[in-house]
C-alpha cells in the first residue's frame, strides 16, 4: 500500500482525534505532524504525540497569536524541547493581515533561536511578508538556522523559492488542499516550480485523510505517476523526521 505523511495538521483541534487518525490510517496516512498555534496547545500536542506513534508534534507561536502569549513562553518552550527530542517547532511565522508586526518579528526570531539551539525543524507560516522573512533569514545567516525549514501551505512567488534555495540547505515546500482548487493559480504554479525532492503535502486541518488527494493533485501538476510521486513525498518527509 502506498504510504503518506501529513506534514502539517492540527489534530489537537479535533474532538475525536483517535477516530480521525484511524480513518487517515485506513487511507494510507502513516504519520501526521500536528502543529500547535499557541502555548495553550502545547500540552495537548505532547499528549497526542505520546499516546500515538502515528503523531509527531511541533510547538510554536502562530503569528496570529503573537500579541497574546504569556511572558514566560520561551522558557516553557525550551523546557519542553529539552525533555522531548522528537518535538519540532511550529507553527511560527509572519502575517501582514494581523496586528503587531514588530511583536510578530520578535516572537518569530525567538522561536527560530530556540529551534536552532535545539536543532529542530521549523514549520513556517508566511502571508504577505516574504521580503521581511527573507530579510530575517539574511540577517540570521546560514549558520544560525534550524536544520530544516518547512514553508507551510506554500503559495509564494517563484523568486522566494529561488532565493531560499540559493542560500539554505534542507528547505521544503509543503502544499495543502489549496492546490486542488485551480483558482489558486499561484499555489499551483509554486508546485510546478518546486523540485520534487523538496515537496511535502499537508492537510492543514484536523483531517489528514485528505492527504492522498493532495498527493494525486501534485502528481497531476507534475505529470508524474501518482504512486511514484507519493513515494518521493514520503521519502522527503521522512528526512525531516530523522
Amino acid at each position: 500500500m502506498v504510504k503518506y505523511i501529513d506534514a502539517h495538521c492540527h489534530i489537537q483541534n479535533s474532538e475525536k482525534a483517535t477516530a480521525v487518525l484511524a480513518v487517515a490510517a485506513a487511507c494510507g496516512v502513516e504519520k501526521c505532524i500536528s502543529n500547535a498555534t499557541t502555548p495553550n496547545d502545547w500540552d495537548q500536542i505532547l499528549s497526542l504525540a505520546k499516546a500515538s506513534p502515528s503523531v509527531r508534534g511541533a510547538i510554536g507561536v502562530h503569528p496570529w497569536h503573537a500579541t497574546s502569549v504569556p511572558d514566560d513562553w520561551p522558557r516553557h518552550m525550551q523546557n519542553i524541547l529539552a525533555t522531548n527530542p522528537d518535538i519540532m517547532v511550529g507553527e511560527i511565522g509572519l502575517d501582514k493581515n494581523y496586528p503587531g508586526p514588530d511583536i510578530q518579528t520578535n516572537v518569530f526570531n525567538m522561536c527560530m533561536d530556540i529551534a536552532t539551539k535545539f536543532s529542530r525543524p521549523v514549520f513556517i507560516h508566511c502571508v504577505g511578508a516574504w521580503d521581511q522573512l527573507l530579510h530575517i533569514f539574511k540577517t540570521r545567516g546560514a549558520q544560525n538556522m534550524p536544520p530544516a525549514i518547512i514553508m507551510h501551505a506554500f503559495a509564494g512567488p517563484r523568486d522566494v523559492i529561488t532565493q531560499l534555495n540559493s542560500k539554505y540547505e534542507n528547505v521544503y515546500f509543503s502544499y495543502s488542499p489549496m492546490i486542488m482548487d485551480a483558482r489558486h493559480k499561484r499555489a499551483v504554479a509554486a508546485v510546478q516550480n518546486t523540485e520534487n525532492n523538496q515537496i511535502l503535502v499537508e492537510s492543514d486541518s484536523g483531517d489528514p485523510a485528505v492527504v492522498p488527494d493532495v498527493v494525486r493533485t501534485v502528481a497531476k501538476i507534475k505529470s508524474i505517476d501518482p504512486d511514484k510521486m507519493a513515494d518521493i513525498i514520503y521519502s522527503n518527509t521522512i528526512e525531516i523526521l530523522k
